[in-house]
């Protein structure tokens, strides 16, 4: 992946104002510290994304970094949903929508296919593999991803349109593609290749027009 794939907003927050400079400066601090922090748990993993680690790649100092996330794990959860947050909503405005909502179906498939190819779906499942033993970090874990799910169900639904979504099996269908696409994109975590020439593509494009068309 292209280390620039993992910064959700561009480091040039334009010119400050003294009314509005310090609250710029500190969000600008935390996002990247957020950005540092998928970088180091994409790169190193779940054990080795330490706060140090962390610190060092976003180069800020350990007060700032505490001050901002005083615990590493509900760092990791903020880097997560945030990152995660800006890349799907921006998601729809991202294509020239045919007004044909059958023409829709094959570009909102794989524009949806790419979200499990992005740093905070790896980052995910990192977080996701070590709450399955650490009890602490999956009753934090659950409230985040509870959170994010609208936002997903939502970009989901501008893929599709609202002529699609409102079939009457579109309920049965979002949940069924959005865990296939998951079990999928997991075996590439392992096994790096062009999830452009998937073949499961033409069948989940298959599956969506027969649910609803």
């Amino acid at each position: 992946m292209d280390r620039s794939e993992f910064d959700a907003t561009p480091r040039d927050a334009g010119t400050e104002t003294p009314e509005t400079g310090t609250q710029q400066r500190g969000d600008r601090t935390r996002t990247r510290i957020l950005d540092a922090a998928i970088r180091v748990l994409v790169d190193r993993g779940y054990a080795g994304a330490s706060t140090l680690a962390i610190q060092a790649e976003a180069g800020v100092s350990r007060g700032r970094l505490l001050h901002h996330y005083p615990s590493r794990d509900k760092l990791l959860m903020a880097a997560v949903d945030h990152l995660a947050r800006t890349r799907i909503e921006a998601m729809p405005a991202q294509i020239d929508w045919p007004a044909d909502p059958a023409l829709r179906i094959g570009p909102a498939i794989d524009l949806g296919w790419t979200t499990f190819h992005q740093p905070y779906f790896v980052a995910s499942m990192e977080l996701w593999t070590a709450a399955r033993t650490n009890t602490v970090l999956r009753d934090a874990l659950l409230p985040t991803e509870h959170r994010l799910g609208p936002t997903v169900r939502q970009a989901v639904a501008g893929f599709l349109g609202p002529e699609l979504t409102s079939r009457p099996r579109y309920p049965e269908l979002y949940p069924l593609l959005l865990s296939s696409m998951r079990g999928v994109a997991a075996t590439y975590l392992i096994d790096p290749r062009d999830p452009t020439t998937d073949p499961h593509l033409d069948l989940w494009k298959a599956m969506t027009a027969t649910y609803l068309l």
